[in-house]
């Protein structure tokens, strides 16, 4: 829901136990594991670590440090530690210089029945001058590997034909493009114009573009809001919330330190008393809220008078809706008479937070859970769409885009 950069000094936890004397290990990695675990051991937002004994973990995996020779080794190591909890927000980074750092093609890939298809590629990347289009199907090639490398692929494109690409591996879509806003609107006939909005990040700075976007687009006949290929941000949805319902809580952020001093779980009692909270719409004001609030801080929408958007609208979601983005879409779906249209959401709504942990390297944990306003768990919950549209290599290979057809469909009236 929200993140934020910290830091942190690496410290040694000896998790091994006794016993025959181990191979030696790289002190490097030794001190980086340590430092990697106890940073979870110490703010991961749930006390009981979803059901997983931490300490076993950290101690099974620990074992495993004498035969990790590579950056990518250790990578791999501690990723696997963290993926037995089960939880978004939650990944190993190496230094930006390591070949550790993988990554592919700059295309986007998504599996439809078994097959890789490519959804975007890149304006001005390699993978645009070499041709790749959306609808090519990827049959047999590694995508990833060193930045600057050469990948082989042999593909088959949308009319059947089968050719063999060397693209280079590029870094794209991260950061994403700027501005994260963009928004137009359509005369259909005389009266009717119908708006669409883009929004694929809520980070610091987007309440204004929020307000300058609503400005342009409330006098339209009826709304498109498009967040499916939004990560997340922050909270700085509310403000765009705040358009289309009441002043209202929407989602409660609970810190691991309130957690623990809870002592029972979350209920409808301990979201009422969490603290109100309207207009904190950037990373830092998020983390001091909760902060200033002992750990329990309730984010609210506002109210926006005379502007408040009466029209229909319809949002947009898909798979990879994630994080901040859950969250508006939860709030939408709960709240207003929006229509969501589309396909689940990622499921990883959570409020995360990087640390460095020495040399280059960092780690993100979910340092906040998140629910909602009547008790309700968030926590990495999808949000399902109230009409689920289909979407299929077909679609991209005849530049169609159905969720769009149907959401005209919802909002042009014969």
């Amino acid at each position: 829901m929200a993140c934020k950069l910290r830091s942190m000094a690496a410290a040694v936890v000896l998790l091994a136990a006794g016993g025959a004397q181990a191979a030696p290990v790289e002190p490097k990695y030794e001190r980086l594991f340590d430092a990697a675990w106890k940073a979870v051991d110490q703010t991961f937002y749930d006390p009981a670590f979803h059901g997983v004994n931490w300490k076993a973990v950290g101690a099974r995996h620990r074992a495993k440090l004498a035969g990790v020779d590579t950056d990518a080794e250790f990578q791999a190591l501690v990723s696997a530690m963290l993926a037995e909890l089960k939880s978004s927000h939650l990944s190993v980074r190496p230094p930006s210089s390591s070949s550790a750092r993988g990554v592919g093609p700059a295309v986007q890939v998504r599996d439809y029945a078994g097959r890789r298809v490519i959804t975007e590629v890149a304006v001005a990347s390699d993978a645009q001058r070499q041709t790749l289009r959306p609808g090519d199907v990827i049959m047999s090639g590694a995508l990833s590997g060193p930045l600057g490398s050469t990948a082989t692929l042999e593909v088959e494109t949308c009319s059947g034909e089968r050719r063999t690409v060397s693209v280079r591996r590029e870094a794209a879509f991260w950061p994403p493009a700027r501005p994260a806003f963009s928004w137009s609107q359509i005369a259909v006939r005389p009266g009717v114009k119908i708006g669409y909005l883009r929004v694929d990040r809520f980070d610091d700075g987007a309440a204004e573009l929020i307000d300058a976007a609503m400005a342009d687009l409330g006098g339209t006949s009826g709304l498109i809001i498009d967040v499916r290929n939004n990560s997340g941000g922050n909270t700085s949805a509310l403000r765009l919330g705040s358009y289309f319902g009441d002043e209202a809580p929407a989602v409660v952020l609970l810190s691991r330190a309130y957690l623990n001093a809870l002592g029972h779980p979350v209920g409808p009692a301990d979201i009422r008393d969490a603290p109100k909270v309207s207009g904190a719409y950037t990373d830092e004001s998020v983390f001091a809220a909760v902060t200033r609030h002992q750990g329990s801080a309730g984010f609210w929408t506002e109210d926006v008078g005379a502007k408040r958007y009466k029209a229909p609208v319809v949002v947009l979601t898909g798979e990879d809706t994630g994080s901040a983005a859950e969250g508006f879409a939860w709030y939408m779906r709960l709240n207003t008479h929006a229509r969501l249209v589309g396909r689940p959401t990622a499921g990883a709504l959570l409020s995360g937070e990087t640390t460095p942990l020495g040399d280059g390297w960092s780690i993100t944990i979910p340092v906040h859970g998140v629910w909602g306003p009547d008790g309700t768990s968030f926590n990495d919950a999808s949000v399902p769409p109230h009409e689920t549209v289909a979407a299929g290599r077909e679609d991209l290979c005849q530049g169609r885009d159905a969720d769009i057809a149907r959401a005209l469909d919802l909002l042009i009236k014969p």
